[in-house]
């Protein structure tokens, strides 16, 4: 009786496990997650018009903060529905894309995970700069983090069976320590928490603390992600992955290749150190303005605000009629800008920005 029992509860647990496999199999996750992705859609295009209500988006917001051209975040960001926690349910993790060959693009940085339950999408845990999370594979997280010069931790962490926690493996960090805070101490913990009081003084060198971590970092692996730029974000009103570049080119005058005659000249500004641009169009447009640019705000989604001062206006900027413009640059903050209104009959504004990869010039729009 006693093993009939047995053998009664355990076909009803395989037969348990079958059922939520084949339910988990018969799930749409695509659709699942559908709102997530495109909620990180609508925070990289910076489209002011639908709020972006995602949980987890401080990674990506720092990606596109750096970003001279904003719609080079589709290709800096990517995303997978993959099962990490082993229960037959994919999570979806939004992560940085950082090797490409060929067509494939892939990562170990994460920005966002998310896991199912119950049908719907839920935010388990996010990575950003001074919180960072890499993949390890079979659920395992390499993680490392800072909080000031003082203050750098690195470990591992676990992902819950079901997904929808994180557990912490290993937790080492440094912490001042002396009377005057001169030296530092090393300590190791399996609470995920920067505590002395909780933690084991390591008695290593500064230099075996630090080969521990790359010795963890080593073990860090890329996973394939399908970058943003291929998403189809649903509805009609959704914001273009990749608007249409410019018609106007924006270059210092004395990168112009021989030959090119300049056909008017407009002095914006008389304060040193002055620069000289040199605004051409492959395409004729419409009503195109120089701008004065004052900054003044930047809302949730990343997406700047400027004052906007017309300066100078022609009816039309021709590819034989360039316009040169005397101006300053003031700070990092783009100062300067320009209008015109398109084929498509839309006015389309673009700050003037410096490339801090090149020194050369970068129209990013507004």
């Amino acid at each position: 009786m006693k093993r009939t029992l047995l053998s009664f509860l355990g076909l009803s647990a395989l037969c348990a496990m079958l059922a939520a496999t084949a339910n988990a199999a018969e799930i749409d996750y695509s659709a699942v997650y559908g709102g997530v992705l495109d909620g990180f859609y609508r925070l990289m295009a910076g489209d002011s018009g639908e709020p972006a209500e995602v949980e987890g988006e401080t990674g990506v917001q720092e990606v596109a903060a750096r970003l001279e051209d904003r719609s080079a975040i589709f290709d800096r960001v990517g995303y997978v529905i993959q099962d990490f926690s082993g229960d037959e349910v994919p999570e979806l993790l939004i992560g940085a894309i950082a090797e490409r060959k060929d067509s494939v693009c892939a990562g170990s940085e994460i920005y966002a995970l998310y896991t199912c339950v119950d049908g719907a999408p839920r935010f388990v845990f996010e990575g950003y700069a001074r919180s960072a999370y890499r993949v390890m594979g079979a659920g395992k997280f390499f993680y490392r983090g800072s909080g000031g010069a003082a203050y750098s931790m690195f470990g591992t962490y676990v992902l819950s069976r079901d997904g929808t926690s994180l557990a912490c493996g290993d937790y080492y960090f440094t912490f001042p320590k002396g009377e005057r805070f001169e030296k530092l101490g090393f300590y190791h913990n399996t609470l995920g928490q920067l505590d002395r009081a909780a933690s084991r003084e390591l008695k290593i060198s500064e230099e075996k603390f630090w080969r521990m971590q790359a010795k963890l970092e080593e073990q860090t692996r890329s996973v394939e992600l399908t970058p943003f730029s291929e998403y189809k974000p649903a509805g009609e009103n959704a914001p273009a992955a990749n608007r249409a570049e410019p018609l106007v080119r924006a270059q210092w005058a004395k990168d112009v290749p021989a030959g090119i005659s300049v056909c008017g000249e407009f002095v914006a500004s008389s304060s040193e150190p002055q620069a000289k641009i040199l605004f051409s169009a492959d395409r004729a447009v419409k009503d195109f303005k120089v701008l004065a640019l004052a900054f003044e705000s930047v809302d949730e989604n990343g997406k700047v605000s400027f004052a906007v001062k017309e300066l100078y206006r022609l009816d039309q900027l021709a590819p034989e009629h360039p316009l040169a413009v005397v101006t300053t640059f003031f700070g990092d903050l783009p100062n300067n800008g320009v209008s015109y209104v398109g084929e498509d009959g839309a006015t389309r504004n673009f700050a003037v920005n410096v490339s801090g990869e090149d020194g050369s010039l970068v129209l990013t729009e507004f």
